[in-house]
C-alpha cells in the first residue's frame, strides 16, 4: 500500500471530525469562522505530511493560535486529534529528522497562542495556563512522535522477520532437494556396484560355456560376442559412475552390522545388537541397502533423540531380511519422523520391493524394515 494515503485517509477523517463538531457544537457554529480556518490547518496539515512531515506538523500547530487568535479559548477537538496523527506519522516514517516534527508542532502551538492571545486580549495567555499548555501539548506531540517511532521500528521488525521466514524456508527446501539428490546419487552407485557384479558373474559363466564349445562353431562366437559385450556395458558403467565412488569407503553389507554399531558406540549412542540367522551371502543389491538403511536409522537417532538406549535385532529366515532399530525417547525424538533420512530409507526400500515402516510409539520411536529374498 502506498504510504502516502495514510496520512492522506488521516487528513479527510480530521476534516469530517471537525466540520460535525462544527456543526454540532453550538459554541462553533454561532461562529463558525475560527473553528474552521483552524479545521484547514489541521487538515491542510496533516496532508501536507505526506511529503512533509515538517512541515506539515507545523502547519497543524498552528490550528492552535489560529483558534485563540479567533476568539476561542483553546483548540478544538480536530485540532487536538491533529496535535497527536501529525508527529505520530512523522515519528513512523522514522526520517533522519522526524524529530523536527514534533518539536517545530510544539513551538508553533506554545509561541503562536501566547502572540495570538495577547493580539486578542484572551485571557488563555494567563502565565499558569500558558505554562500547562506548554506542557499538555509538549508531552502530546513528543509522545505520538515516539509511539509512532515505536510502531515503525516493531513494523520493520516484523518485516524483517517475514524475510528470515522467507529465507528459512527456501533453505529448507534447498536442503531437502538436495538431501534428496545426494541419496539417489548413493543409490545409484551402489546399484552400479550391483549390478556390475551381476554383469561381471555371468559373463564369467558365458566364459566358461565357451570353453566347453569347439572353436569357430557359430555358438562359440555368439557367446564370445555376449562375453565382450557384458565386458563393455561393465566398462561403461564404471566410466559413467566410477568418479563419484569414494574408494577409502569400506564395503556396505550387512556382514558388517557389528563394526557399525561399535562405530555409533563410540559417538555415544549406547546400543544392542541381536543378530538371527546368517547374513552373509546377500542379494548384493539388498545387502547395500539394508545396510543403507541401518546406517540412516542410527544415525538419525544420535541427531534427533540423541544418547538414548538403541536395540537393533537383524533376522535372516527363509523368504526374507528384516531389520528393526528402536530407540527410547529423546530431547527430539519426535522430529525424527520428519527427517530428510526417511526420504533416503523409504527410497532404497522400495528399490529392493520391500517395505518400511518408522513412527513413533509410547516412549520412542521405531524404525522397521523388510527386504523380500524371493521376489513374487
Amino acid at each position: 500500500m502506498n504510504a502516502k494515503l495514510v496520512p492522506g485517509g488521516l487528513a479527510a477523517a480530521l476534516a469530517v471530525i471537525g466540520a460535525a463538531e462544527i456543526l454540532l457544537d453550538e459554541q462553533f457554529s454561532a461562529a463558525p469562522a475560527a473553528p474552521a480556518a483552524a479545521l484547514a490547518a489541521v487538515a491542510g496539515g496533516m496532508a501536507l505530511g505526506a511529503w512533509r512531515p515538517i512541515g506539515g506538523s507545523a502547519l497543524v500547530g498552528l490550528a492552535f493560535p489560529i483558534a485563540v487568535l479567533g476568539g476561542l479559548h483553546g483548540p478544538t477537538g480536530a485540532a487536538v486529534l491533529g496535535f497527536v496523527a501529525a508527529p505520530g506519522w512523522a515519528g513512523f516514517r522514522a526520517a533522519r529528522w522526524s524529530w523536527r516534527a514534533p518539536l517545530a508542532l510544539h513551538l508553533l502551538a506554545s509561541a503562536g497562542t501566547w502572540v495570538a492571545g495577547r493580539a486578542a486580549g484572551s485571557t488563555v495567555s494567563g502565565l499558569g495556563a500558558q505554562a500547562w499548555e506548554n506542557l499538555f501539548f509538549g508531552l502530546l506531540a513528543w509522545g505520538a512522535w515516539g509511539g509512532g517511532l515505536v510502531a515503525r521500528r516493531l513494523r520493520d521488525r516484523a518485516e524483517l522477520l517475514a524475510r528470515l521466514n522467507a529465507a528459512l524456508d527456501a533453505e529448507r527446501e534447498a536442503r531437502a532437494h538436495a538431501a534428496v539428490a545426494e541419496e539417489r546419487q548413493r543409490i545409484a552407485r551402489d546399484m552400479h556396484d550391483a549390478v556390475a557384479h551381476s554383469i561381471s558373474v555371468m559373463v564369467l559363466q558365458l566364459g566358461a560355456v565357451r570353453s566347453t564349445l569347439p572353436a569357430g562353431t557359430p555358438q562359440a562366437e555368439m557367446l564370445a560376442g555376449a562375453e565382450r559385450l557384458g565386458r563393455e556395458s561393465v566398462r561403461e558403467m564404471r566410466a559413467l559412475v566410477g568418479l563419484l565412488r569414494d574408494p577409502a569407503a569400506p564395503e556396505p553389507t550387512l556382514a558388517r552390522a557389528e563394526e557399525l554399531v561399535g562405530e555409533v558406540r563410540a559417538a555415544g549412542l549406547p546400543v544392542t545388537l541381536t543378530v538371527e540367522g546368517d547374513l552373509a551371502g546377500l542379494p548384493r543389491t539388498l545387502d547395500i541397502s539394508a545396510y543403507r538403511v541401518l546406517q540412516e536409522a542410527l544415525t538419525n537417532v544420535l541427531r534427533h533423540a540423541g544418547p538414548v538406549p538403541t536395540t537393533v535385532l537383524l533376522r535372516r529366515e527363509p523368504e526374507r531380511v528384516s531389520l528393526l532399530v528402536d530407540n527410547e525417547a529423546g530431547h527430539g525424538a519426535a522430529e525424527a519422523s520428519c527427517g530428510f533420512g526417511l526420504l533416503g530409507m523409504r527410497e532404497r526400500v522400495a528399490a529392493s520391493s520391500g517395505t518400511l515402516r518408522a513412527g513413533e510409539r509410547p516412549g520412542g520411536f521405531t524404525v522397521e524394515a523388510e527386504f523380500p529374498l524371493v521376489l513374487a
